[in-house]
């Protein structure tokens, strides 16, 4: 028997507005020549005004983690040090990128539930002045903290270093301005806020972060995810293959249709939109006796985490929501968290305040036996 497709209301990947799924679903272009090379530099050219810079940025094929990976690999070499924000599982696999790359690295922490101090931050570079590379990341969808790069990247950038922020789930829809908050690498992704399928990675780097990876061009690693072998490509063939591989087209033709949608409704507006609906779900968790993990105060608008009831493991409402409405929220990541929250989605910007209000009207209706009422 054919099952209908589950609805998507995890931390990515979203589900795109119709017409990016028919950008994605359209004829295969090719992936050079003059009118392909348009296509794709206007798709960039979006892009960089969502992260708000004016360097360069390219379209990777593969993962928001490909982006992370190419960020650490081009910019530092095996044995540098490199300083890493960890108060969640993203952060820690910032770690284990880095460490696969021979890098030494200090972990700047923080409580899981809990953002990272900028303070914690000046220590730590004073204490590492050789350590050139910090990296965050923006939203750590595993306990829906927003870490403040606002107030690391102008700091990191007064102590000449370069700031790496992990931008996979936030890009788009909160409040990031790479440029004016000091960020010298970015990294993202397409299937989160940007409203596309997963796919895409992208890259924005700042005239500081050549900086740092020209200073080294032998770092022996690798090919495909070295940021300088992509510039290469831009610059040398820029018109007609400004990239060094075969791009998946119909993956930037999808992105970029999320991309003009985005930049239609406004950035602004996009991000009140999604404030005004987290506020709306959190109350509503409240009301129907779940209590959100964060308080109001440390709200994500594009992702919202909430305790399940009282010696309830939060796996069973995970199942429950697929099983019985055919709606697809997550778990708790990690030990720390596993069974005892679970994790809403709403950054895709097809959600609206009907899909929330039944997905609490759904919430409300689970009890601890619904296998055996079912």
């Amino acid at each position: 028997m054919h099952k209908a497709p589950l609805k998507l209301m995890i931390p990515g990947p979203i589900q795109p507005a119709d017409d990016v799924m028919k950008a994605m679903g359209g004829p295969v272009h090719p992936h050079y020549g003059p009118e392909w090379t348009a296509l794709h530099n206007d798709t960039l050219d979006m892009l960089r005004r969502v992260y708000g810079t004016g360097g360069e940025a390219f379209l990777i094929v593969g993962s928001g983690s490909s982006a992370l990976d190419a960020c650490l690999g081009s910019a530092l070499s095996t044995g540098e040090q490199v300083v890493i924000g960890v108060n969640g599982w993203f952060g820690e696999r910032l770690v284990t990128i880095a460490q696969q790359y021979g890098l030494d690295v200090i972990q700047v922490t923080a409580p899981w539930g809990q953002p990272l101090d900028p303070a914690e931050f000046r220590k730590s570079f004073e204490a590492h002045p050789q350590a050139r590379l910090a990296a965050v990341v923006h939203l750590e969808t595993s306990t829906t903290i927003v870490n403040p790069i606002e107030q690391i990247g102008p700091l990191a950038a007064q102590l000449g270093r370069v700031l790496l922020v992990d931008a996979v789930s936030s890009l788009g829809g909160i409040p990031l301005r790479m440029d004016d908050w000091g960020i010298g690498l970015c990294a993202s992704a397409s299937q989160k806020c940007l409203g596309a399928p997963p796919g895409l990675a992208t890259v924005a780097v700042s005239p500081s972060a050549w900086e740092l990876i020209d200073r080294a061009p032998d770092k022996g690693h690798g090919w495909y995810l070295n940021l300088r072998v992509w510039r290469q490509y831009a610059t040398d063939w820029a018109g007609w293959h400004p990239f060094p591989i075969t791009m998946a087209t119909n993956n930037v033709l999808a992105l970029r249709a999320g991309l003009q949608g985005l930049l239609a409704e406004g950035i602004e507006s996009r991000m009140e939109r999604y404030r005004v609906l987290a506020m709306r779900l959190r109350d509503g968790l409240r009301q129907i006796g779940l209590q959100p993990y964060t308080p109001d105060t440390l709200m994500a608008p594009v992702l919202t985490a909430a305790y399940g009831p009282p010696g309830v493991a939060t796996s069973e409402i995970v199942n429950y929501m697929a099983e019985v409405h055919h709606t697809k929220i997550a778990g708790g990541l990690g030990d720390q968290l596993k069974d005892k929250i679970f994790r809403i989605g709403h950054m895709s910007p097809t959600v609206g305040e009907a899909d929330l209000d039944l997905l609490l009207e759904q919430l409300a209706a689970f009890t601890p036996d619904w296998r055996r009422e079912a």
